[in-house]
């Protein structure tokens, strides 16, 4: 386990609001998905605001991003509790323990490796005082806190993506096992707390928007004739949904170019798709990026093509640059935020077809790109840090009453 020496934080939380020991644990807080931006970005927050900020993460990663590439070190302290990205195998029946006893094995491994944590998860617990409070953020994380000594602190638990995304999901049971019981229970938009409670029989929900990763300043280029996606190149995030699209897109619109900012697992079979569609020459994998506004502000378009999302921070920091967006209509996130129309186009998740063809459309219309991208930078201003943190604070004074 890693702590980092954070400096006791004097300065009042602003509202009138008492300081308290907030805890966030994620699956991990060392790689560059939404959870992990979302949580660094909370942490920031609540640090600013006068809150003790500890950011946990239940396993390490093979390759940390360096989210502090200038040496600095964060002002919240961080803790990792298990060194290996382990995944959890089932409970193993009779028969296959005496067929292939390394099944079992590997469980009573597991099962050490979640106790040895768990120990460790308590033992940072036990350092608040009693106005703490856990910010859960992920299901597999929720497993660890839920078995661990919260010494009487309440928890909150957060799901990041949408209901429908759950319930296709092994997730779902896990998700209402585990999260019935926490003081609170939040989703990214209020019609998924909905659905929670309507159909997943959940009754301690509420909604809290993820916020503005970064001041809205506007800056997009609109006259670029670039297209900007950005996310980890995996196959929720559906890349190889997006390089169908831009192949159709592209077609007769040689001085396009697409940029993705980002890494992950689908990369190399990704360019093998890219040059098998013929439009490696248009398509530039750029890597994994900390300068996510700068890779924004390059671009005139953002595109999303993901079969799944919460309330995706790359919409969230594509606005804030001015940037309008056309995205698959893939959660109730997403559709909060990009209006047809108004600030980009959407389009049915999975019709590569309908897809290209919305971002032909925005392709071929100036003014329409500086139109949607002021009305964009308009509407993302509502989720403001100012207004996610005094939203944050009346849950944490509802969960503490």
């Amino acid at each position: 386990m890693t702590d980092a020496t954070v400096a006791e934080v004097v300065v009042p939380v602003s509202g009138g609001s008492q300081p308290r020991d907030v805890y966030i644990v994620c699956n991990t807080i060392d790689e560059v998905g939404g959870v992990q931006r979302w949580a660094r970005r909370m942490a920031e927050l609540f640090t600013d605001r006068g809150h003790r900020v500890h950011l946990v993460g239940v396993f390490a990663v093979a390759k940390p991003h360096d989210f502090f590439p200038g040496g600095e070190q964060p002002a919240y302290a961080t803790a990792v509790l298990h060194p290996d990205r382990f995944g959890a195998p089932g409970k193993p029946y009779l028969v296959r323990r005496l067929t292939h006893p390394a099944v079992f094995l590997k469980y009573k491994r597991w099962l050490k490796i979640r106790r040895v944590g768990v120990n460790r998860l308590s033992a940072l617990f036990a350092q608040s005082p009693a106005s703490g409070v856990v910010v859960c953020a992920q299901i597999q994380a929720m497993e660890w806190v839920a078995q661990a000594d919260k010494h009487g602190m309440p928890v909150i638990g957060i799901s990041h993506e949408s209901y429908a995304a759950s319930r296709a999901s092994t997730r779902y049971g896990r998700v209402r096992r585990y999260y019935a019981g926490v003081a609170r229970f939040l989703s990214l938009t209020e019609e998924d707390a909905t659905a929670w409670t309507r159909d997943g029989g959940m009754f301690n929900t509420g909604s809290m928007p993820n916020p503005l990763p970064f001041p809205a300043k506007g800056g997009s280029d609109p006259a670029a004739k670039v297209a900007v996606a950005v996310g980890r190149l995996s196959y929720e995030k559906g890349y190889d949904l997006l390089l169908d699209a831009w192949s159709k897109a592209a077609a007769g619109r040689p001085d396009w170019t697409l940029k993705i900012y980002g890494d992950g697992p689908e990369r190399e079979r990704l360019t093998e798709q890219a040059a098998a569609l013929g439009v490696a020459g248009s398509v530039q994998f750029m890597g994994a990026t900390n300068e996510v506004a700068e890779a924004m502000n390059g671009g005139s378009i953002l595109v999303s093509a993901s079969r799944a999302e919460g309330f995706p921070m790359t919409l969230l920091e594509a606005m804030a640059c001015a940037l309008p967006c056309v995205a698959a209509d893939c959660a109730p996130g997403v559709r909060e935020l990009v209006r047809p129309d108004l600030t980009g186009y959407l389009a049915p998740p999975g019709n590569t077809d309908i897809l290209a063809e919305r971002l032909g459309r925005l392709m071929d219309d100036q003014a329409a790109r500086e139109r949607m991208g002021l009305a964009a930078l308009s509407r993302v201003e509502a989720y403001g840090p100012e207004e996610i943190l005094a939203r944050w604070e009346t849950v944490f004074a509802l969960v503490h009453r």
